[in-house]
């Protein structure tokens, strides 16, 4: 056995777990998060637990400080706003670019669609039974939405894209505790907007992902 590789392997799993648990609420904004608890809740030694914790600082999901410890990061309206902003900034230009590679415009369409029959699985799911199947749900948006700029030819926007992405996605799957998932709406928004992909018009695409984005605003917290 490769020691290196199991614990590698042991610690992307616990990141997985607590993040998961971070994006939908089981770990709410603003909880202690305690080693010898997690310790026991994850099935995770120590050592794992804190380099975790500190992974998760960095990408914004956990908060800490000296003689208070990890603590979950706290929600606000700022915050969201912020996010939005910057979410809009990255895939519009992300987008754009995509789009302007024509050289493997192919291949990414083929992934594109390919992206867009899962989420539209989960998405109808969603309309079911929304507890059941969040977690998956979150997966296969994000995973759609990053589809869309992977096209861009540049690692350091999707980069970031990809982490502004997963930290407004911790918003939109809090808010399906408080009101109804947006549903045909956001259904709608996504078959529109590959359509409009497909058929190379780019300010149209430009404009729904913008509007589609900015509805993220009228997310309670």
């Amino acid at each position: 056995m490769n020691i290196a590789v199991d614990r590698k392997l042991v610690g992307k799993t616990v990141y997985e777990s607590i993040r998961n648990d971070i994006v939908t609420g089981q770990l709410r904004p603003g909880d202690k998060l305690k080693l010898n608890e997690l310790k026991a809740r994850y099935n995770a030694s120590v050592n794992t637990l804190r380099e975790t914790l500190m992974r998760l600082v960095s990408d914004g999901f956990v908060a800490f400080e000296d003689q208070k410890g990890f603590s979950v990061n706290p929600v606000s309206t700022k915050d969201l706003e912020e996010l939005v902003d910057l979410r809009v900034t990255l895939e519009t230009d992300g987008l754009r670019k995509s789009m302007a590679n024509t050289g493997s415009a192919m291949d990414w369409k083929s992934r594109l669609l390919s992206a867009h029959y899962r989420l539209t699985c989960m998405e109808k799911l969603m309309t079911e039974d929304e507890e059941e199947h969040v977690v998956a749900w979150e997966r296969t948006d994000r995973e759609f939405h990053h589809t869309i700029v992977s096209n861009c030819g540049s690692r350091q926007l999707i980069r970031y894209h990809s982490s502004v992405t997963e930290l407004f996605m911790r918003y939109q799957v809090l808010a399906l505790q408080k009101r109804p998932f947006r549903g045909q709406a956001s259904i709608d928004d996504h078959q529109q907007l590959l359509d409009l992909i497909m058929n190379d018009d780019e300010q149209g695409a430009l404009a729904l992902l913008t509007r589609h984005i900015v509805a993220g605003r009228e997310l309670p917290v």
